[in-house]
């Protein structure tokens, strides 16, 4: 039992995915090894739960799929998803900036709109 509510209360936190992954599963495996297996459903229920504000959106996404994930499946879309987070977070800009500034290049010699000082 005490697997069982270890297992329901888990965060991620500030655990990586493969941290906080390898935690679920080492708790279903040890449920498992006491004749309490929990079903794949289940274990992606309870990992999506874990994961705190910051997916949020990952969880409706999950949610409204046609076909829900297994554990393995949803550990790859989390890394996936993961990267994205890390990849926005740390360009210290909006996707909106970044096209912004994609949209104006090559303007500058022999173009019409090129000013000098």
């Amino acid at each position: 039992m005490q697997f069982k509510q270890e297992l329901h209360n888990l965060q991620k936190n500030k655990m990586n995915i493969n941290d906080y992954s390898t935690k679920v599963k080492n708790l279903v495996d040890a449920l498992a090894s006491i004749g309490a297996p929990i079903d794949d459903e289940d274990l992606v229920v309870v990992t999506l739960n874990g994961l705190g504000k910051n997916y949020s959106q990952f969880r409706t996404l999950i949610a409204v799929r046609e076909t829900f994930p297994n554990f393995q499946d949803l550990i790859t879309l989390l890394i996936s998803e993961k990267m994205i987070i890390v990849g926005t977070s740390s360009n210290g800009g909006s996707q909106e900036s970044a096209f912004y500034s994609n949209t104006n290049r090559g303007r500058g010699r022999g173009g019409k709109t090129s000013f000098r000082g």
